[in-house]
C-alpha cells in the first residue's frame, strides 16, 4: 500500500516548508532512488530496474544489479540533480518556474532570501540565458553519443531501467515548463535521443504523452 503525506519541516530561517513523502507498506521513503531500490526488493518477480535486460530481479546476478545501481545513482546525482554547482536545469528554467508559483504564502517563500540565499531570486532572473542553454546542450550531447553507440537500446540496456527514468524525469521537468525550449535542447540534438524520448513518452499506455498533451491544451 502506498500513501502520500505532506510533511511540514523548518529550514534555517524557521520557515515551514511543505515536503511530500511516501509511505510504502509502512516505510517512509523520500528519495526516488530509494523508492527504486524498494521496488526492486519488494517485487523480485518483476523485471529489474537496474540490469536493463528485462529479466526478473530474482533471476539477476547480484554483480549486475550492483553495477546497474551504481550507474543509476551516478546519473541521479549528476544529470538528475538541480544543484547549480554542476547542474544547469533549475537555473535555466527558473523564469518559467517563477511564473507558475501561485498563492501569497508560497510566492513569498519562493522569492525570499531564505529560499535562494541573499538576493538569490534576483540573481537567478539575471543569469545569461544563452550561456545556460549552451551548457544544457553540452549536458545532453553525451546522451546522444551513448544512444548512437547502442542503436535501438535504452540507457540501462535492451530494456528501460532506472537510468532511463531519471533522465526522462529531467526531460519531463523541462518539457512541462517550456516545450519549445526543451525541443531545442533535447529533441533537436540528435535523432537517436529524439527517438528515445518518443519511445518513453508512448510507454505505459502513453502516460507521459497524455500529460504533455494536457499541458499543451492549458498553454
Amino acid at each position: 500500500m502506498i500513501n502520500i503525506y505532506i510533511t511540514h519541516i523548518e529550514n534555517n530561517g524557521n520557515e515551514k516548508i511543505r515536503e511530500e513523502n511516501y509511505e510504502l507498506d509502512g516505510t517512509f521513503i523520500y528519495d526516488s532512488f530509494l523508492i527504486a531500490e524498494w521496488l526492486e526488493n519488494t517485487y523480485p518477480d518483476a523485471p529489474s530496474l537496474f540490469t536493463g535486460d528485462g529479466k526478473l530481479s530474482c533471476d539477476a546476478r547480484p554483480e549486475h544489479i550492483i553495477v546497474g545501481k551504481n550507474y543509476a545513482r551516478m546519473i541521479d546525482l549528476g544529470l538528475g540533480a538541480s544543484k547549480p554547482e554542476w547542474a544547469v536545469w533549475f537555473d535555466l528554467f527558473f523564469p518559467q518556474l517563477d511564473k507558475l508559483i501561485a498563492g501569497d504564502e508560497h510566492r513569498a517563500y519562493f522569492i525570499s532570501d531564505a529560499r535562494h540565499g541573499p538576493q538569490g531570486y534576483q540573481k537567478l532572473l539575471a543569469l545569461d540565458r544563452q550561456e545556460l542553454i549552451r551548457r544544457a546542450k553540452m549536458n545532453v550531447q553525451p546522451l546522444v553519443q551513448v544512444l548512437r553507440e547502442h542503436p535501438n537500446e535504452y540507457f540501462q540496456g535492451t530494456h528501460p531501467g532506472q537510468v532511463d527514468y531519471v533522465i526522462f524525469g529531467r526531460y519531463a521537468y523541462c518539457r512541462m515548463l517550456d516545450a519549445k525550449l526543451t525541443k531545442e535542447i533535447w529533441n533537436d540534438q540528435g535523432e537517436e535521443l529524439n527517438n528515445w524520448i518518443q519511445r518513453l513518452s508512448q510507454a505505459h499506455d502513453r502516460h507521459a504523452q497524455q500529460i504533455f498533451d494536457s499541458c499543451a491544451l492549458i498553454d
